[in-house]
């Protein structure tokens, strides 16, 4: 049995896995921990993630974060799943757009936007 996350909260909207941080200032350890959380999700069989952002502004967005945000994505994209980023503050989302990285995500406002637009995809077979 996978250990319970600690720096994740975690549940469970139909078949989209629902994940926030359980605080918005890590460090180095802590986002390499929250990464193995996170990846033993999708290989527990999450395929439809939706990871929330905010409220507020994160303390977390430096290389190591958002390398771990690009790998989750590629993951879950060769094992056929969909990853969309909710709750991203304007200034958060500017660090993706500096970065070059705004591009590899899908952003929603907020969660419920995500799991309308995972149920969408649903009925229309993508």
């Amino acid at each position: 049995m996978t250990p319970s996350p600690r720096h994740l909260i975690v549940s469970q909207v139909g078949d989209v896995t629902c994940v926030r941080l359980t605080k918005h200032q890590l460090v180095e350890e802590e986002v390499l921990q929250l990464g193995d959380e996170v990846l033993a999700l999708i290989d527990g069989g999450c395929r439809k993630l939706a990871f929330t952002l905010g409220p507020g502004a994160l303390q977390c967005l430096f290389s190591v974060f958002l390398a771990k945000l690009v790998m989750f994505q590629r993951v879950m994209r060769e094992r056929g799943g969909a990853m969309k980023l909710c709750d991203v503050t304007p200034e958060v989302r500017g660090v993706f757009e500096a970065c070059r990285l705004h591009d590899l995500f899908e952003f929603t406002p907020d969660l419920a936007t995500a799991l309308a637009a995972f149920a969408k995809e649903n009925q229309s077979g993508a």
